[in-house]
């Protein structure tokens, strides 16, 4: 059997987990120098107060090197295949974790896929590996496909306040200058697993309607994502079918360790095509 590895900014539910044969590997954060794991997207707990309240005291950290090497070897030693999705390269020492795990444990039954996403991102290419290994493609067969795959998923986001993200140091080429002043929210994407600029939206009509209107019409699935209060993804499902968008749609909240780098407001989309 191949079974996926993964960490949880992929954001699965454990249902969706079991159902794929996912093992998930825990990104850990804190608040005010207490230590938590992320967890399966419906058990990780309501962390949005926590991290509003307190979030310049609030850290992440990639998992080690020993965390994703017990994962790997947890799967081996069952006599599995592993193929691991790791979070973008330009985002996190996640995926550099995941590869030195597997170099260290030298076993040519694992194979490292760095998505160039996260969350909604990396949850779409993880269905499509499941789809691909169920469909009888091997695992390195999958990996090769999903560097394709890659290109045809999409992720589109804005915040209310660009503070958090300034902090984390993941901006990539957002322009600095960006900022909510005059209720005007920056409208972000994921460009090869990077944070880049794109255009700018006034309120939260203005912002829900900028991020349907990157989705393209011909995408065939749809991830709705958010992190925070006063944020109802409902107007972003209504809204693709109100632009013809018939994909089919999934709504995920973001957990905390992205929560912290891009602060509460986050509302997003991903999207994959073909």
């Amino acid at each position: 059997m191949i079974t996926i590895v993964t960490d949880s900014t992929a954001y699965l539910t454990k249902g969706q987990a079991r159902r794929m044969g996912v093992s998930l590997v825990p990104v850990s954060f804190t608040i005010e120098g207490r230590s938590f794991s992320e967890s399966f997207a419906d058990q990780k707990g309501r962390y949005e107060s926590e991290v509003g309240k307190h979030i310049f005291q609030c850290t992440t950290a990639h998992p080690p090197i020993s965390t994703f090497a017990a994962a790997l070897e947890k799967e081996l030693n069952e006599g599995n295949e592993v193929l691991c999705i790791a979070m973008s390269s330009r985002l996190s020492g996640t995926y550099s974790s995941a590869v030195l795990a597997a170099e260290e444990i030298g076993d040519n039954r694992v194979t490292v896929v760095d998505s160039l996403s996260t969350a909604g991102g990396q949850y779409l290419l993880i269905q499509k590996a499941r789809e691909l290994l169920d469909n009888g493609f091997g695992r390195d067969e999958t990996a090769v496909q999903l560097e394709r795959i890659k290109k045809q998923v999409g992720t589109a986001f804005s915040v209310d306040n660009m503070d958090a993200l300034r902090r984390s140091g993941r901006l990539g080429l957002v322009r600095q200058s960006v900022s909510t002043i005059l209720n005007i929210r920056p409208l972000l994407t994921l460009e090869d697993g990077a944070i880049v600029a794109g255009s700018m939206a006034r309120g939260r009509t203005e912002q829900i309607k900028a991020l349907i209107a990157k989705v393209p019409p011909h995408a065939a699935q749809v991830v709705v994502e958010y992190f925070g209060p006063g944020i109802d993804p409902k107007k972003i499902t209504s809204g693709l079918k109100q632009a013809g968008i018939e994909a089919q749609t999934t709504v995920c909240r973001i957990g905390p360790v992205l929560g912290i780098h891009l602060g509460l407001g986050v509302v997003g989309v991903a999207w994959l095509c073909g």
